[in-house]
Parts: structure tokens; C-alpha cells; sequence
């Protein structure tokens, strides 16, 4: 007889794919013996039952969930709107409609660990881990309460403020009472070791990419054959608010229009368009409009393109408190193909500077200075290859899936080394 392998849940409020940590995650731990299942949103176009990679996909649409009455046999939604979905929300942040299907998913897939990605599904995912005495992974992408105070308070800063606050209680419960909690960044690992959590049970899982997957992927060459008259600079991901330091870019690209005639900007990835909207009156302003291009949406293997036809690589992020504990993995990608990186002073971006070498660093904000740091790499073409070349080297030998993955790994052949019932004390 074969042993049973352990079956761990990820659930996801998202669509699958694409979703690239949440896929990393998923195939690493099927490589390494485990049984994957993993719940999310359906989309149009989408199996509502699939094998993918390895990893059985379940996925579900929130809206058709219907509760059975007993007696009368008439199937509602009430449970999932209205008064008492919000009651259920604000008093234990708890989604009735993902509690049901996290129950129903569990129950019926024979579920021994819980991996749920993000905050938003924490508190959910611990009520249904409770009740099935199973071990609950916190995984978090981001620092959620200090992007939803910067979300929420574009308009209103009270209205950040109170987000924030909420997210706070939440995620400080969550980390307290999930029995392993995952964060992207040393940053926001210290940050939640000083709000109380043992340290012994978070790790850290960089957002580092996968080597083979992006050097197996199709390149373009008609579109990097498009580009070769001109001095490229790129920026690869999602374009979605003032965040990213977009407009930085632009105000940079003004002051050397004049200077540099054959320079151009690649924003390649999706857009928010009301941020496009005013992204596009201050190329107008400046008369740039020859100059950028945003590709829209893109599949991540298809940044390769982009990246290959362009001379740097650009990740301007706004310093906040937010930027400040997390990581762009677009900065891996680009160092991966030997582009130098031009990134701005948030805490993880200069200190991966400082350990690969890979590229030049500017004051967050700073047309000026991005502008100069942007000529410096002009005018040396030797020092572009020599950053290039340092990051490419230090992606491959450290800041690569391959290598991180182990960590990953390793939390899990810790904790399934134990009884379901293992539960780690709140405030120990």
C-alpha cells in the first residue's frame, strides 16, 4: 500500500491563473511530495475543474452559493447579503459566502493543512481551520493595512486612516493565531515580530522568479528589431495608481527630451484608466507623446519581450510606508536578462542594490535625480554591461525560485510533522 500523501488547501479570491507566487508556491510543494488543491474564482472561458501544473484547481463563482433551508427545502442567499453579511463582516471580518465554500472545500477534499493567500481570507480561513483542528498558513503578499490606508485615502485621508486601523486588528489576530505566517520581505517580517508575533514561526518567502520559465519564453524579435534605433527604458507590471512613480518617469523624460532625442519609455502591463487618464495629460503637457508607449495588458512570460528591447529597466516606486515592506519581483526579472536596474530609495530596493550590484539607485520622487541617473547610464554603455552583467549574476546564484523555494519546504516538513491539533497560543 502507497502512504496518502498530505493534502494541503490553498485558497486564493482570485482568479487562476495568473497568479505567479500563488502558482510558484503550488508547484514547488507538488514537487515536493505533497497533493495540492487549490480554490478560487472562476472566470468566463475558465474549467471549473482542472489539473494545472500538477495542481488540482477547484474553482467556484461566489455568486451561484446558495444556502439549503431545512424543512422547506428552498434554496437562498440570504445567509450571503445584505444586514447579515455585513454583521458577519464587521464584527468578525468574516466572509460568509468564502466560508461556505472553504467549508464544502475542505470537507469535501479531505483537507489536512489550510494555505490561504492573503489577508483578506485570513479570519475566514481560521474559523473553518478551528473547526476542522487544522493548521492554518497565513500567507501574506503584501502589507495589507498600509496599501488599503494608501487606497482608501487617495480622497479621504480619514477614511485611509479608519481602513488601516480595521486591517491592523485583523492582521494582527490572523498572524497571532495562524500556525505559520509567510511575508515577502525581511521588512515586514520585523514588522510583525515587533507587533508580538513569535518570530520561530515566520518565514520569509521572497518573491524571487523562476529561471527556467522566463528563459524558455517566446521573445518577439520583431518587436525588439522595432526598438533597436532608440535608448529603451522599461517598466513592466501593473500601472494602477500614483504608487508606482509612473509620473516620476515622465518628468524625467521632459527634462531630457532635448538631450537625448532617441529616448523612449516602454510601461508595459495592465492599467487603471482613470490613473492612465492622468498619467496621458502630463505626457501631453510635456510633449512626449512620441515617446511612451503602454502596451496594456500582458501575460508575465510576454515582459521578456519588452525587457529584451530595452537598454535599462525602470521600478520608481514612491517610498510608503507600504513600498518600504515589500518587493517588486520585476527587479529580479530584469536583472535576470542583464538589464540594469534604475530603482528608487524604498528600503528593499536599495539594500538588493547594494547586494547584486545590478543597478543605480535614486531619491524616490525625484525627476532630477532619475533624470541624471538615467544619463549616467547613457552616456557608459561598459558600465550598463558591467550592472547588468553583476545582476544577472546574482539573480542566478541567489535571488532565483529555485533557491528560495526551499524555505517553503521546509515550513511545510515542520509543521505536517505534527498532529493536526497542533495550535501555536495566542501571545506566545
Amino acid at each position: 500500500m502507497t502512504e496518502r500523501k498530505i493534502k494541503i488547501g490553498m485558497v486564493l479570491d482570485q482568479r487562476f491563473p495568473p497568479d505567479a507566487r500563488v502558482e510558484r508556491e503550488a508547484v514547488a510543494l507538488v514537487e515536493a511530495g505533497y497533493e495540492v488543491h487549490l480554490l478560487c474564482e472562476i472566470q468566463e472561458g475558465q474549467e471549473p475543474e482542472e489539473l494545472y501544473r500538477g495542481i488540482f484547481v477547484h474553482r467556484v463563482n461566489p455568486e451561484e452559493v446558495t444556502f439549503l433551508l431545512p424543512f422547506i427545502n428552498v434554496r437562498t442567499r440570504f445567509p450571503y447579503r445584505g444586514l447579515f453579511k455585513a454583521i458577519n463582516r464587521f464584527l468578525w471580518n468574516i466572509d460568509t459566502v468564502w466560508h461556505t465554500l472553504i467549508h464544502r472545500f475542505v470537507y469535501r477534499y479531505d483537507i489536512d493543512v489550510l494555505h490561504i493567500h492573503d489577508l483578506r481570507l485570513a479570519s475566514t480561513g481560521l474559523a473553518i481551520a478551528e473547526k476542522y483542528e487544522l493548521p492554518l498558513v497565513a500567507d501574506l503578499h503584501e502589507n495589507y493595512p498600509a496599501l488599503m490606508e494608501m487606497l482608501k485615502g487617495r480622497e479621504n485621508a480619514e477614511k485611509g486612516r479608519r481602513a488601516r486601523e480595521k486591517w491592523e486588528r485583523i492582521e494582527k489576530f490572523c498572524t497571532f493565531e495562524a500556525d505559520r505566517v509567510i511575508t515577502v520581505i525581511e521588512e515586514s517580517r520585523d514588522r510583525l515580530v515587533l507587533n508580538g508575533v513569535r518570530p520561530q514561526k515566520v518565514i520569509v518567502l521572497p518573491n524571487t522568479v523562476d529561471v527556467e520559465k522566463f528563459e524558455t519564453a517566446e521573445v518577439d524579435t520583431e518587436t525588439v528589431r522595432k526598438y533597436k534605433p532608440h535608448f529603451v527604458m522599461t517598466y513592466v507590471g501593473h500601472i494602477n495608481n500614483r504608487h508606482r512613480g509612473i509620473h516620476t518617469v515622465i518628468e524625467a523624460m521632459a527634462e531630457l527630451k532635448d538631450e537625448i532625442p532617441e529616448l523612449r519609455f516602454i510601461a508595459a502591463g495592465g492599467y487603471r484608466e482613470d490613473y492612465l487618464e492622468s498619467l496621458k495629460k502630463l505626457i501631453e503637457h510635456y510633449g512626449l507623446e512620441d515617446r511612451i508607449e503602454f502596451t496594456g495588458w500582458l501575460d508575465e512570460t510576454d515582459f521578456v519581450t519588452y525587457i529584451e528591447a530595452s537598454d535599462i529597466c525602470l521600478c520608481p516606486h514612491l517610498s510608503t510606508e507600504h513600498t518600504d515592506t515589500t518587493f517588486p519581483n520585476k527587479v529580479y526579472l530584469y536583472n535576470l536578462f542583464a538589464r540594469p536596474v534604475v530603482v528608487s530609495d524604498c528600503v528593499p530596493l536599495k539594500r538588493y542594490i547594494g547586494e547584486s550590484g545590478g543597478g543605480l539607485v535614486f531619491d524616490s520622487g525625484n525627476a532630477h535625480d532619475l533624470a541624471e541617473k538615467i544619463r549616467i547610464l547613457y552616456d557608459d554603455p561598459n558600465l550598463r554591461k558591467t550592472l547588468g552583467r553583476q545582476g544577472q549574476d546574482a539573480v542566478k546564484s541567489r535571488f532565483n525560485w529555485k533557491a528560495t523555494s526551499n524555505r517553503l519546504i521546509a515550513l511545510y516538513n515542520d509543521l505536517t510533522e505534527v498532529p493536526h491539533q497542533f495550535r501555536v497560543p495566542v501571545g506566545i
